[in-house]
C-alpha cells in the first residue's frame, strides 16, 4: 500500500510534462515551424562554412568541391599571429574601448538629464530630435560630416581663411579614430539612451516624493534611486558592449576608409581586414579562420562580462 502511494505521488518527469504541454497547445506550436525553418536555414546551415577555416585552400568559384577534397590544416589559425592582424586588433581595441568609456556613460547621463526635465513633452521632443541621426545610414552621415570637416569642408575652409589652421586638412585623415568615436556619439547618443530613459520612467514616482520629504537633493536621488533603479538595464547593455568589443563598427569604419582614399593599412580593424582577406584577396579560408577566432573570443567576452557585471553590480543576464 505504501509503495502504491509513493508511485502515485511521484513527480512528473520534465519530458512527459513538455509532451503534455505540446499536445495541449499543438495548434499553436505549428505556427513556430516557419520560424524554426528560417533559423535552421539561415542560422545553423551556414555554420558548415566553419570548415573553410581548416581547409588548405578554398576558392569562391569551387568552394563545394574544395570543401570535400582539400586537406585539413591548421595553418590559417596559426597565421592569425601575423603583423597585419595585430595592427587590426590594436585599432579595434582602441576604438571599441574608447566607445565603451565615452559613449556608454554618455547615454546614461543623457537619459538622466532628460528625466530631470519636468515637462514630459519637452523631454520627449528632445529625445526625438536626438534620435533622428540614427535613421541616417553611415555613408550619408559620413558624407554630411565630410562636407563640414573634410578637405574642402565648410568648417575646414572657414578655419583656413581666418588663419586658425595653416593648411587644408581633413579630420577623417588626420584624426581617424577620433572621428570614429565622435560620429558614433553624434549618431547614436539619442537612440542609445532610449533604454535607460524608459527604465527611469518606469521607476515609481512615490520613491522620489518620499526622498524629497526626507530632504534628499537631486544628486542624492540620482545616486540612491535612479542608478539602482536602472541597474539591470545598465548590466544588460554593459554585457552586450563587452561582448562586441572586437566589433568596432564595420559599416562605419569601412565607409570612412573608402572616403579617405589613401593607404589605410594602419587604420584597419578586424572587420574590414576579414572582409578584405575573404572578398578582395579571395583568401576565403584565412578570412573564415579569423571569423571563427573572433566569434570564439566574443563568446568568452560575453561570459567574462556577465561574471564581471554580476560581481561588481550584483546583477547579470543569468
Amino acid at each position: 500500500m505504501q509503495n502504491t502511494l509513493e508511485l502515485k505521488t511521484k513527480p512528473e518527469s520534465k519530458f512527459r510534462k513538455e509532451m503534455r504541454n505540446f499536445k495541449k497547445n499543438k495548434s499553436i506550436v505549428w505556427f513556430l515551424v516557419p520560424a524554426m525553418l528560417l533559423v535552421a536555414f539561415f542560422g545553423y546551415l551556414p555554420m558548415f562554412g566553419i570548415l573553410f577555416a581548416f581547409k588548405e585552400q578554398v576558392t569562391p568559384n569551387n568552394w563545394f568541391y574544395d570543401l570535400l577534397t582539400s586537406k585539413y590544416t591548421f595553418q590559417h589559425i596559426a597565421a592569425i599571429a601575423q603583423e597585419d592582424v595585430l595592427i587590426a586588433l590594436k585599432n579595434t581595441l582602441i576604438i571599441s574601448l574608447s566607445k565603451l568609456v565615452i559613449f556608454f556613460p554618455l547615454t546614461i547621463l543623457f537619459a538622466i538629464l532628460l528625466a530631470e526635465i519636468k515637462r514630459p513633452k519637452i523631454s520627449k521632443f528632445i529625445l526625438f530630435v536626438m534620435c533622428l541621426p540614427n535613421f541616417l545610414s553611415w555613408p550619408v552621415t559620413i558624407g554630411i560630416w565630410d562636407n563640414l570637416v573634410g578637405y574642402n569642408g565648410l568648417i575646414t575652409t572657414s578655419l583656413l581663411k581666418i588663419g586658425l589652421i595653416d593648411s587644408q586638412v581633413s579630420l577623417f585623415a588626420s584624426s581617424f579614430k577620433f572621428m570614429v568615436v565622435f560620429l558614433t556619439v553624434w549618431k547614436g547618443l539619442g537612440w542609445g539612451s532610449i533604454f535607460f530613459y524608459s527604465a527611469i520612467m518606469s521607476i515609481d514616482k512615490e520613491y522620489y516624493e518620499a526622498a524629497t520629504i526626507d530632504g534628499a537633493n537631486k544628486i542624492q536621488k540620482i545616486r540612491y534611486l535612479t542608478i539602482p533603479g536602472i541597474l539591470p538595464v545598465i548590466a544588460l547593455q554593459l554585457v552586450l558592449n563587452i561582448t562586441y568589443i572586437l566589433d568596432a563598427g564595420f559599416d562605419q569604419v569601412y565607409s570612412m576608409l573608402e572616403l579617405v582614399k589613401q593607404d589605410t593599412y594602419d587604420q584597419q580593424i578586424l572587420g574590414t581586414f576579414i572582409f578584405n582577406e575573404a572578398m578582395t584577396k579571395t583568401n576565403l579560408s584565412f578570412g573564415v579562420a579569423m571569423g571563427v577566432i573572433n566569434g570564439t573570443l566574443a563568446l568568452l567576452l560575453m561570459l567574462f562580462g556577465n561574471k564581471l557585471v554580476k560581481k561588481r553590480l550584483g546583477t547579470s543576464l543569468w
